[in-house]
């Protein structure tokens, strides 16, 4: 009887992930017409490389603690699916190089940021919300919204993120375990667009950027 019911379960399991349908985004080339990349006096870009790849690099000029810009294709209504990309903070300390997700505008979208400067520390990995027009990282330094992860500085590193309902896992460089579980994804930012993060770093490196979309 309970070999019964465990194939019962491990069927209906079955089931459900076959039921539960995706769509594959490949955002790997930045089309810099098709995107949205802020460009000013304090902030530029450019298609380079980094390390010998090709890469989005984006530059800040003045380093203000209150910077935080996105580079992302409009027209991805993004809310739960697997996020990955190669992302490098390419100076020789500190710097802070992330992703953003269900993207409504510049300052309405969810971010997981990196520190190389605070490598394996609990200031490695810095989750918020952003809903301000300045970037107020102060207001999420509790414990609860960072995680402690080796992060290389001055050199490529993997992100994947798994977005379902209010719950985030952040996986790094390929790890089994997540470096981040989170439970309490803002309730207001629903859906959105999928890009890169680029905080007060002098310069960062951006490429790979596939998304996996559940419907």
């Amino acid at each position: 009887m309970k070999k019964l019911i465990l194939m019962l379960v491990l069927f209906a399991v079955v089931k459900i992930q076959a039921q539960q349908k995706s769509q594959i985004h490949d955002l790997s080339v930045v089309n810099p017409k098709q995107w949205v990349i802020p460009k000013n006096d304090t902030l530029d870009y450019e298609l380079g490389t980094f390390d010998g790849q090709k890469a989005l690099l984006i530059k800040r000029k003045i380093q203000n603690y209150k910077s935080a810009s996105l580079a992302y294709k409009p027209g991805l209504n993004f809310k739960d699916g697997v996020i990955e990309m190669d992302i490098a903070c390419t100076i020789p300390k500190g710097g802070f190089v992330g992703l953003a997700f269900r993207i409504r505008d510049a300052h309405h979208y969810e971010t997981v940021y990196f520190r190389p400067g605070s490598s394996g520390t609990i200031n490695a990995i810095q989750y918020m919300p952003e809903k301000k027009t300045e970037f107020n990282w102060w207001d999420y330094e509790a414990t609860k919204y960072q995680a402690k992860a080796i992060i290389p500085q001055n050199k490529w590193f993997h992100v994947k993120v798994v977005v379902q309902g209010s719950k985030m896992e952040v996986y790094v460089d390929g790890a089994v375990k997540p470096a981040m579980v989170y439970t309490a994804l803002d309730p207001s930012l629903k859906s959105g667009a999928v890009g890169y993060w680029h905080g007060n770093c002098p310069s960062g490196a951006y490429k790979n950027l596939v998304v996996k979309a559940f419907d």
